[in-house]
């Protein structure tokens, strides 16, 4: 069931009475409003859903399903930088008190494992005037809405009345153009006799409250005067990089572009940041949570490794195609198409990971160590030890870069030691011999790949201490994490190129077993070891740029 998806910009205001709403003529001409429409009164149903304990409600997100308007359908509001981002799927033909599953989904990573029910009803008799400019396009329309709601938990009715300022997809183009508009339309409405309404949404206003999520931002257990130690800043780091997993799940779910990249590199990150700073809290803990991340880290690996792989076929097989004037559509199969279906396979195999129980648990223990999530002691639940007490944000950073700095000028001098890469094309290889040699090659690929993570985490702990909730050091610092990145880069391309040279000489052998050509996986191959001689040059020289910093 596909969505649709929308940003929705308005402004509420509280009117007393059955107070009309004034006439807009003449309102956002500066906007290129031409028409002023009202159009025949309507009934909106709207059923909201929620957890038990409000996860969606703490989040600041609403799920409803509503009945009648333009747009009925399952909706999902989620916060955004300017007003709030709007999903909508059609209504469907399910039972109306279960949430389908591609809409649960959405909000999956906040429910967890835990049941959707009816939070609040609610019934609106909405009067709309629309103002479109001169190709027809809907600038803004304001409703005068009669609202009847019930709080489906507690029983407690309510009923009010409102003006609704929302801007349309023709609405102006920059954030102080919309100001703008919104500005003018609200004078107009506060001149005839509104008020700006205490609460942000209907949902809010049919709970009681005047806004969604937590009242108070979580709060330390020392004083707001105290100094954070450093298992305070470490804590608002990791804080940070949960909040990204979440931000990051739903696309993850879908496989949006680059999404399990990006929620991979997270988890790498935390796992580098609880290594690095160990020494602050219980090794146990630590230890527990940095293991639970790993086994999730090789679920997303595979999936992360086979789409690298695939999008580096297709792109090699393009090259190839142009520079050769050569199509081969067996390659393509065998190396594209029949990668992208593993691909396919290994995500599903993910998503079912991430909707089960050991998955919502590591968040939780997750957020429980930061301190934030429902329940969770702001101080931390996992108490900061020995000398987390007494070390300084930045001693505690300091320390960690140098001490993974050390590290990863060590592991980075096996980069000239490494066994150079064999440049023997495909069709000159004898696949029954130099067992020796590959086992060799396989181990040196193994050490440069131990030299990359080491500059990873090299990069993690400059970044974390100078990005963010935990920044505390400088610019000479960042320079550190941009060099260590460069090293990391460089010897990230080095093994994708290995790899992919290792799985273009395999699937040629299997090629070749079915009659089909070698020549493309030839060709591909001693490109892939050229490729991985000059990562490898790089990544020397970034391993010297790196020294000289350090």
């Amino acid at each position: 069931m596909a969505h649709t998806s929308q940003t929705e910009i308005e402004r509420k205001y509280a009117v007393e009475g059955e107070r009309a709403l004034p006439s807009l003529d003449g309102i956002g001409q500066t906007a290129g409003v031409a028409e002023v429409t009202t159009l025949e009164p309507f009934t909106l149903v709207a059923v909201y859903f929620d957890t038990a304990e409000h996860a969606l409600a703490r989040a600041r997100i609403a799920l409803r399903r509503r009945e009648g308007g333009h747009d009925a359908g399952w909706h999902v509001k989620l916060p955004a930088a300017e007003g709030r981002t709007e999903l909508q799927w059609p209504l469907g033909s399910g039972d109306p008190s279960e949430v389908p599953d591609e809409v649960a989904d959405t909000v999956r990573v906040h429910v967890r494992d835990h049941g959707l029910t009816p939070l609040a009803r609610i019934v609106t008799i909405r009067h709309v005037t629309e103002l479109r400019d001169a190709e027809g396009g809907l600038v803004a329309e304001i409703a005068d809405d009669t609202v009847q709601a019930t709080d489906a938990r507690q029983g407690t009715a309510r009923v009010w009345h409102e003006w609704e300022a929302e801007l349309g997809p023709a609405g102006p183009a920059t954030a102080a153009g919309r100001a703008t508009l919104l500005d003018e339309i609200e004078r107009h409405l506060l001149a005839a006799g509104a008020t700006v309404s205490p609460s942000v949404s209907k949902l809010a206003q049919a709970l009681g409250r005047t806004g969604l999520g937590s009242d108070e931002p979580a709060q330390s257990s020392s004083s707001a005067a105290a100094k954070p130690t450093a298992a305070d800043v470490v804590r608002a780091g990791v804080a940070e990089l949960v909040q990204r997993l979440v931000e990051l799940d739903p696309a993850v779910r879908r496989d949006d572009e680059d999404a399990v990249h990006r929620f991979r590199t997270t988890v790498r990150r935390l796992r580098n940041v609880l290594a690095i700073h160990r020494g602050l809290f219980d090794d146990a803990v630590v230890a527990g949570l940095r293991d639970r991340l790993s086994r999730l880290g090789a679920v997303l690996g595979e999936v992360r490794d086979l789409e690298v792989r695939a999008d580096w076929a297709a792109h090699e097989l393009d090259a190839f195609a142009r520079e050769r004037g050569i199509d081969d559509p067996d390659a393509v199969r065998r190396l594209v198409e029949d990668t992208r279906a593993e691909h396919a396979e290994a995500h599903q195999r993910l998503v079912r990971v991430l909707g089960q129980g050991p998955y919502f648990r590591l968040l939780e223990d997750l957020e429980e160590f930061a301190g934030v999530g429902a329940g969770a002691d702001a101080s931390g639940a996992d108490g900061a030890v020995g000398r987390a007490a007494t070390t300084s944000p930045k001693k505690e950073a300091k320390k960690a870069v140098k001490r993974t700095g050390r590290r990863a000028l060590i592991r980075a001098a096996r980069i000239r030691e490494a066994l150079p890469v064999p440049s023997d094309g495909a069709g000159d290889r004898d696949s029954d011999a130099d067992g020796p040699e590959l086992v060799a090659e396989a181990e040196a690929i193994g050490a440069l790949h131990d030299s990359r993570k080491a500059a990873r985490r090299l990069r993690h702990a400059a970044e974390f201490s100078t990005d963010g909730a935990a920044a505390v050091l400088g610019s000479s610092v960042a320079t550190v994490g941009e060099s260590a990145e460069d090293l990391q880069d460089a010897l990230g391309r080095h093994r994708d190129a290995s790899l992919f040279a290792e799985f273009v000489l395999l699937t040629s052998r299997r090629a070749e077993a079915a009659g089909e050509g070698s020549f493309t996986y030839g060709v591909l191959y001693q490109r892939s070891l050229d490729q991985a001689r000059q990562a490898l040059d790089a990544a020397d020289a970034a391993r010297k740029a790196l020294r000289r910093l350090l």
